[in-house]
Formats: structure tokens, C-alpha cells, sequence
């Protein structure tokens, strides 16, 4: 983690481009008066006009950074403002992470038993018509860019139902649980991740159910009688649930990112339009919480598959 503190920290503040340019946009100014006014203004308003970013040693800068991530301070955003001042970035992760979390966890469950059931039906009833045009299915899946399958999901609906999933602020009236259009704006993202996520797993999981219900000990328990049921389930699935639990770890910070882009299709008010508005606007601190949280999740998400490995496989000691 300090590594890709260090590393993050270095490769944004030696990246090219002024955010205050990036901020005025297409300003039309006839002299250099016009054009300074305009550029000290946006800068005050980015809370930039004193900022000693480029006076202070980088690693006097690089202390201070480490030392407000311990205290969970990613300072305050420049492209998010509110009267002259940069809204805190811990208050917009505070107040849009739930609903990433609710699209996430939603997707995740689903796409975990979809794929689970897909990929129990392709080994089981290898080269039948079910398990031939699965993988049709899940080829196709997997070769669209996310962000187009979301459009396509997009127009389907709009055809079908004269329903684009766009959100709007009705959808987000408090409170969520109480409010019906919250569900329905919710159904089209949730399915544009879910399709996304349960491809690979769907064929991760077929591929090695068919490489267990080759193993001689599923061989020997047909041979004593026990059910397929039995076999898949009590011996086949958990014997190949390390690689499974393995993918489905790694995927997890993998889910976020992709929310990125489904959010941003979908108008949906998560970290994810914020994260991007971030990187396009040069707006460095979001920057650098986005590059720090995600590769946290990920190591985070890499401890406990080490931990659930123990619980899957008792041979297995640390």
C-alpha cells in the first residue's frame, strides 16, 4: 500500500495539464487582461489562487498526503465547489458510496448465482443444446464492451417500454426504501453489471466442473451409487471452488470500476461519475483518492480470498 501511495502521489503530480484551463473551457477573451481575470477567478473558486502546490518539496507534499489518509482526509475536491470552497471529498464518498454499494452488492448476488447455475447446467449437460447455446450466449457476453451493452440494454427498453433507465431526481427522493421510482430506475444498471460480471464466472465455473467430474474419486462415488446431485454438489463444487473463490475476489474492486462506466450511461448518482468527472477535469485530490481506494479494495479483497481458502480447504495452513 505504500508503494501505490508513492507511485500514485508521483505519476499525478508530474502528469501534464492545468486544471483552472480545464475548469474556464472554451473562454472567449480578446487580451491577456480578459483571459488573467477569467484564470484568477476560476482559481479562486478552486480554492487554488495560494495554493503552494508547486513550492513545497514533493515529498515534504507526499508526508502530508500519507499522513490525512490515516486520519481518512482526502482533502477537499477543485472541481466540486460550494460558494468559493472545494466540497470535502470525504463527504461526497459519504454521501454517494451507498448508492454504489446497493448497485454493487445487487449485482454481485445476482451475477454469483446466475453464473453458479449456468455453469452447473454447461458441465453437467456438456455438448446438449442447453449447454451449447449457454456458450454462445456467454461469448457474446463477454466480447461487449460494458458501456455498449449498457446502451443497448438502454435502447432495448426504450423500444419495449418507453423507458430509458436515465435517471432523474424523483428516483432519489428520501426515504430510498419507501420510494417506488428508486427500484425502477435501479433494474437497468443493476442488469447491464450483472450480465457483465456473470459471463466470466459462468464459464470459469464450467470449466472446471468439467475438469473434477473427470477425477477418479467422481468416478469411484458414481460407481457407489451416490446421486449426481451428491457428486456435483458434495464433491465436484467445493473441490473446484478455490479458482471460483479466487476470480470472485479479484472481480469485487473489479465490480467498482465497472459501476464507473454503468453509472455514467445511467445518470446514476454513485462515485463513479464523480470518480471520472475527476479524472477528466484534472481535478487532482479526487484523483488521488480514486487511485488510492480502488487499489485498497483490491488488496482488501485479495486478504480475504487468502482467509476463505482456509475455510473451503482445511489442508491448507498459513
Amino acid at each position: 500500500m505504500i508503494g501505490i501511495t508513492l507511485m500514485n502521489f508521483t505519476l499525478i503530480n508530474i502528469s501534464p495539464g492545468d486544471p483552472v484551463i480545464v475548469r474556464m473551457g472554451l473562454i472567449h477573451c480578446d487580451n491577456d487582461v480578459c483571459y488573467n481575470n477569467a484564470y484568477n477567478r476560476e482559481a479562486i473558486e478552486m480554492g487554488l489562487m495560494n495554493d503552494d502546490m508547486y513550492t513545497i518539496p514533493w515529498f515534504k507534499r507526499y508526508i502530508d498526503y500519507v499522513s490525512d489518509l490515516l486520519r481518512f482526509d482526502f482533502g477537499r475536491s477543485w472541481y466540486n465547489t460550494q460558494a468559493g470552497v472545494g466540497i470535502p471529498i470525504a463527504k461526497i464518498i459519504a454521501e454517494h458510496a451507498p448508492y454504489t454499494i446497493i448497485l454493487n452488492v445487487i449485482s454481485f448476488v445476482l451475477s454469483l448465482l446466475l453464473s453458479t447455475a449456468i455453469g452447473v447446467v454447461s458441465a453437467t449437460r456438456r455438448n446438449s443444446i442447453w449447454d451449447r447455446s449457454l456458450t454462445v450466449a456467454m461469448l457474446l457476453g463477454y466480447s461487449m464492451p460494458l458501456f455498449w451493452l449498457a446502451k443497448l440494454l438502454m435502447y432495448m427498453s426504450f423500444k419495449l417500454f418507453n423507458f430509458t433507465g436515465v435517471t432523474n431526481k424523483d428516483a432519489f427522493i428520501k426515504p430510498l426504501v419507501f420510494n417506488p421510482n428508486f427500484y425502477k430506475y435501479l433494474i437497468l444498471p443493476t442488469l447491464a453489471l450483472t450480465l457483465g460480471g456473470l459471463v466470466f464466472m459462468a464459464r470459469l465455473i464450467r470449466s472446471q466442473l468439467l475438469e473434477i467430474l473427470r477425477q477418479d474419486y467422481v468416478i469411484t462415488a458414481k460407481a457407489k451409487g451416490v446421486s449426481n446431485r451428491g457428486v456435483i454438489y458434495k464433491h465436484a463444487f467445493r473441490n473446484g471452488l478455490l479458482p471460483i473463490v479466487t476470480i470472485v475476489g479479484n472481480s469485487l474492486p473489479g465490480l467498482l470500476s465497472g459501476s464507473v462506466m454503468i453509472e455514467t450511461v445511467f445518470g446514476w448518482p454513485g462515485l463513479g461519475t464523480y470518480f471520472l468527472e475527476g479524472a477528466l477535469f484534472r481535478d487532482y485530490p479526487m484523483m488521488l483518492a480514486t487511485n488510492t481506494i480502488f487499489p485498497f479494495l483490491f488488496l482488501v479483497a485479495r486478504l480475504l480470498t487468502d482467509v476463505t481458502y482456509v475455510f473451503i480447504d482445511p489442508r491448507i495452513k498459513y
